[in-house]
């Protein structure tokens, strides 16, 4: 089953029959189906669109609105701040050289987890997650039995600013 396949089909947690493996963990959101949702959206459109150079503007239209209208919002001063922001064309130039792959997700009451096969993931998957407006105390990494929080990347950029999902404005 390829990747996207995977992305799609595989939503109850399933675990790799083999190989090395880890979590993304999202934790104490209020719609986890949606945000799981738009991170699926996101995977799926940077696999299908790597032919695409980082920089080209088709991006702001292939990715997720929410993403999109997260990050036109940041100024300077959040950039400066908030260590793991990005520009859209870094994001997704970061994703391109990622080494893991998403093997399957699962909803949990307040979140979900997302297992991915490889190793060395660095923190890509953290940085989709934070630009499509998730705060750092809720995102989390296991790898090789190791549990990692984000934090000591600066300030969260979501402590002083807030982002209406539904109206996708960052105040």
């Amino acid at each position: 089953m390829i990747e996207l396949e995977r992305i799609k089909n595989n939503i109850e947690g399933e675990l790799p029959e083999s190989g090395k493996y880890g979590y993304f963990i999202v934790e104490n959101i209020i719609n986890p189906q949606h945000e799981l949702n738009v991170f699926k959206e996101t995977i799926s459109v940077l696999i299908k669109n790597k032919h695409l150079s980082p920089d080209d503007p088709k991006w702001e239209n292939l990715l997720s609105k929410q993403m999109v209208a997260f990050v036109s919002q940041l100024d300077d001063e959040d950039f400066h701040n908030d260590y793991i922001l990005h520009s859209l064309p870094n994001v997704v130039g970061s994703f391109m050289v990622r080494k893991w792959e998403w093997y399957s997700s699962e909803v949990l009451e307040n979140g979900f987890e997302v297992t991915f096969l490889g190793r060395d993931i660095g923190m890509v998957g953290t940085v989709l997650l934070h630009h499509q407006g998730l705060p750092y105390s809720s995102l989390f990494l296991e790898q090789n039995g190791n549990f990692y929080e984000t934090r000591n990347v600066g300030t969260d950029v979501l402590s002083y600013k807030t982002f209406d999902r539904k109206t996708l404005k960052l105040k």
